[in-house]
């Protein structure tokens, strides 16, 4: 909810709209993409990629979900969205959408939801990295509802679920129109799933190290260069402090690999992150300012081995064929730790280290 300041009374009231976007337009908004890869919904949205799958899809009895969407473990999502409030009772049409897909699994899931042009197994597994095999995919699914408010009863059921293994998870929407621009703003109002979308953490590097596709964003032999010399990998997004950029940024920790992706051209070059790591959003008209205003989210890495050229690189086929590794779907995606070694072996010899 956003409310306007009452300065002379010091009193909040909330802000009207008479806009409320239709479900298919929220939907639209909600889709995300990189270049021309594969939509993506908006991780600052659901606090996670989700890769989407379809919208609209057609259930065994003709009934049609919102849209059903796959997390970085390969589960399904289905995602119901409401334009006012959700009731209890809006769940259980969701569930019915769930034990549907859920009988899709492994080879069978790519089969029906895989889209030859978009979402083939290739793009499917670069999305989840090494966090599931094909066998693995949509082991398990879950239930995210968006509404712009919800009956606390649902939250009551969203227990019991949780309770029997199901996933379940409530998010609100406020939509507003200000002097003509339209705003929505997003909140996570329940959350039971298996893996809290915030779970408590006392320290970053509360892990191993571990080993991680990163795109470069931009695949402009200038660029590569400019990165190489300054010891840096970036990311995009709003290019404001706290967005999905830096987050993903600051989700590293020292000791992690970094194998650099550019697209067309694959696997680039590797390095590790920094100890301590150094992390910065640089300011517009800075001289690290290279993509007119774009992609200024950094890390700093000590780069191992690096082509010279982009050209140089091993390609996404390459690399697919001789090391089980595909080709990344979004910014950040881990890979399995000896075929990664197996990878850095092989730019070591390619790059002349």
């Amino acid at each position: 909810m956003l409310y306007e300041v009452d300065e002379k009374s010091g009193v909040l009231r909330s802000v009207k709209s008479s806009w409320i976007p239709r479900e298919l337009d929220l939907e639209k908004y909600l889709i995300t993409r990189q270049d021309d890869g594969p939509p993506i919904l908006s991780e600052a949205v659901f606090g996670e990629p989700l890769l989407l799958l379809s919208n609209q899809v057609r259930t065994s009895t003709k009934k049609r979900a919102d849209i059903f969407a796959m997390d970085r473990a390969g589960n399904g999502v289905v995602i119901e969205l409401k334009r006012d409030q959700g009731q209890l009772g809006v769940e259980t049409q969701a569930l019915q959408y769930l034990a549907d897909f859920s009988a899709y699994s492994g080879k069978n899931f790519i089969k029906k939801f895989g889209q030859k042009d978009m979402l083939s197994e290739d793009v499917i597994l670069g999305f989840v990295g090494d966090n599931a095999e094909v066998e693995d995919l949509n082991r398990s699914s879950r239930v995210i509802l968006m509404a712009r408010s919800f009956d606390s009863t649902l939250f009551s059921m969203g227990e019991w679920l949780s309770s029997k293994g199901i996933s379940f998870r409530c998010i609100t929407y406020s939509p507003v129109e200000i002097e003509g621009k339209k705003l929505l703003s997003f909140s996570v109002v329940f959350d039971r799933a298996n893996e809290a979308i915030y779970p408590i953490s006392f320290a970053s590097t509360a892990r191993e190290p571990g080993y991680y596709w990163h795109n470069i964003a931009s695949a402009d032999q200038d660029w590569w260069r400019f990165l190489v010399d300054n010891q840096q990998i970036p990311a995009c997004f709003e290019d404001s402090p706290g967005d999905q950029g830096e987050k993903i940024l600051t989700r590293y920790i020292p000791g992690d690999t970094i194998v650099a992706y550019a697209k067309g051209f694959g696997a680039v070059g590797w390095g590790v992150v920094t100890d301590p790591a150094k992390y910065r959003l640089i300011a517009i008209g800075d001289k690290g300012d290279r993509l007119d205003g774009t992609c200024r989210h950094r890390l700093q890495v000590r780069w191992k081995a690096t082509a010279k050229t982009l050209s140089e690189g091993l390609s996404p086929e390459t690399v697919r064929q001789q090391f089980g590794v595909y080709h990344p779907v979004s910014t950040s995606v881990s890979i399995d730790a000896e075929k990664c070694r197996d990878l850095i072996r092989r730019m070591n010899e390619k790059f002349k280290v």
